[in-house]
């Protein structure tokens, strides 16, 4: 008997955040984000998650991050004095945050300083206080990062507990500061277990302290669900019997569906990419799953094609329950997207770090400065990165067919 399928709107209750209900930090359409802070920051450029899930989230928003994270810098600049005094390193990180007009500054200090201790507190603050009213000119929305906690791995590394303890009294005292002006805070101390050694594979650090990539993926869901940003469901429910049909979208919208032999066949877009899967060989699962339901289905065997690729089989039984979709064109956009912003990001930091800046622009720039006429050079070579990105991050149109094994889809 012809079966027809209708669509019909679902609404699915998101997970409450691991990290605390607050309001919902949005990045609107012309945001500039700006990142400054140590290695936690430097680094975090290399692997692209953050970047890559707040860019999603806003596939009609012209949104721009630029990274000035400098590993074991402080409020003070001091890793970016190069040969000059600690005053010229402030002078540096001001003079480019200012010249990159953010509307959103996201601050990542606090880790190098705790080595100092409960008695190196008040010249940090002093220090973040000097800072803040330097970039002030900027008026940008303020987001603090504490640092993080120092992970337990066990000897022959040394007991990290003295040292958590320092990292706290840094960690509240940013929170207190980040209240105090009405900023967000986004606690990421707790985003590291508490020294539960025989879980390795949880460990987000490579010596403690330095995130593997693996960190920085669970930074950034920690970073966007603290930032009110609930994860986006997608679930699809189609139901058979021999007098109608239906379906349920959630996080996608159904098109041009229809019953073909053996199955059915249906275009959708979803309404946002789907967040990067963990790195290879992790085996925690996103926060979120894709799942496709089928109910009613004769019993046998069958393959879900997306745009005519195979991207999982199950029997009847199991579709019944529900699959989940772990591949497919969507996960190979927004990893495409996330190697754009990673490209983008190493143009951009050889645009204000460049290797040789003491022959161009410090005390030897006698011997090659005519050279420096080649850095702007590359901003061209960004904003065509950054075109791309804008492709990239909006969903497009899939089609999705489920046939049994036996017949032939239309």
């Amino acid at each position: 008997m012809k079966r027809s399928i209708v669509a019909i709107a679902t609404l699915l209750l998101c997970r409450a955040s691991a990290f605390g209900a607050a309001p919902a930090f949005e990045l609107v359409d012309g945001d500039r984000v700006v990142l400054i802070g140590g290695t936690l920051i430097e680094r975090d450029q290399s692997y692209g998650y953050l970047e890559t899930r707040l860019t999603r989230r806003y596939p009609d928003r012209s949104i721009t991050f630029r990274n000035l994270g400098w590993s074991g810098d402080t409020p003070e600049g001091i890793s970016q004095a190069g040969f000059g005094s600690p005053a010229d390193g402030f002078k540096h990180l001001v003079e480019h945050v200012l010249t990159l007009k953010p509307t959103v500054i996201i601050l990542g200090y606090g880790a190098n300083e705790s080595f100092e201790g409960k008695a190196g507190l008040p010249k940090f603050l002093q220090d973040l206080d000097k800072l803040l009213k330097a970039i002030e000119p900027t008026k940008a929305r303020l987001v603090f990062l504490s640092p993080t906690r120092q992970e337990d791995l066990g000897p022959p590394l040394p007991d990290p507990a003295r040292h958590n303890a320092d990292l706290a009294i840094y960690r509240d005292a940013l929170k207190a500061e980040a209240e105090r002006r009405g900023a967000v805070f986004v606690d990421l101390f707790d985003l590291l277990p508490k020294g539960d050694k025989a879980a390795t594979w949880r460990h987000l650090t490579n010596n403690g302290i330095h995130f593997t990539p693996y960190g920085y993926w669970r930074e950034s869901a920690a970073i966007e669900e603290s930032l009110g940003l609930t994860p986006q469901q997608w679930a699809v429910g189609i139901h058979f019997d021999k007098t109608r049909g239906g379906a349920n979208y959630g996080g996608t919208v159904g098109t041009d569906a229809r019953a073909v032999p053996g199955g059915f066949r249906v275009q959708m877009l979803d309404t946002l990419l789907p967040a990067s899967r963990p790195p290879d060989g992790s085996p925690d699962r996103p926060e979120t799953d894709r799942v496709l339901k089928v109910l009613a289905l004769d019993p046998g065997r069958y393959t879900l094609k997306v745009d005519g690729k195979p991207v999982a089989t199950a029997d009847a039984a199991a579709w019944q329950k529900g699959v989940v979709i772990e591949k497919g064109p969507e996960f190979d956009q927004v990893e495409a997207l996330r190697s754009a912003i990673n490209a983008k990001n190493e143009l951009y930091f050889y645009r204000w770090r460049p290797q040789n800046e003491t022959y161009l622009f410090g005390f030897r720039k006698h011997e090659q400065g005519q050279n420096a006429r080649e850095i702007p050079q590359f901003d061209p070579l960004v904003a065509a990165k950054e075109a791309e990105i804008a492709k990239l991050r909006k969903p497009v149109p899939h089609v999705y067919e489920l046939i049994r094994e036996g017949e032939v889809g239309r």
